[in-house]
């Protein structure tokens, strides 16, 4: 059993449907959403809604999501959602990688407005990205490792299996 960890960000306009851990380590509340029960309810219900596997209710997709491009999705490979709905200010960063999603912070649309798309949170989280995307890596490097000890330990064994029947086959046969 091989098991691969990606880096790779996705540029999918949704989030997929499958389960996925939702990583809030260095997660910023700009907006202040813990503040308000309303839309600290919905921000809960977007995590349960991704580690479930059901992806993400569309009251919180952005409008026009199969419409027109998102400059920030395209360039930075950072999607936003919506929280207290479409039209509203108040928007979760997240980036969306094959086997989990990160939640950078809560904002508004601060972060397209500038030049290129996202240059302020990239910048204050380019670092802590980078480490967590070598801390993917170097899982999926060791979960390989493993694997392949696991693999050669299992060939080891049923090699050894074979030539013990095998030798007990020669002894029965009278064949040494």
């Amino acid at each position: 059993m091989k098991l691969r960890i990606s880096t790779i960000r996705q540029s999918l306009r949704r989030i997929q449907r499958k389960p996925k851990p939702v990583h809030l380590t260095q997660f910023q509340d700009f907006a202040r959403v813990g503040q308000n029960l309303a839309l600290r309810n919905e921000l809960d219900e977007i995590i349960e809604a991704i580690e479930r596997g059901d992806g993400v209710p569309e009251a919180h997709d952005r409008a026009g999501i199969d419409l027109d491009a998102d400059a920030l999705l395209a360039e930075k490979g950072i999607m936003h959602l919506h929280l207290g709905g479409k039209d509203s200010d108040v928007l979760v960063l997240l980036i969306q990688y094959p086997d989990r999603v990160v939640l950078l912070e809560t904002n508004t649309r601060v972060h397209f407005r500038t030049q290129p798309a996202g240059k302020n949170i990239l910048a204050l989280t380019q670092a802590w990205l980078r480490n967590l995307e070598r801390e993917m890596t170097d899982t999926s490097a060791q979960a390989q490792i493993a694997a392949t000890a696991a693999e050669r330990q299992a060939a080891e064994a049923i090699r050894d299996k074979r030539t013990a029947a095998i030798a007990a086959f020669k002894a029965k046969a009278r064949l040494r």
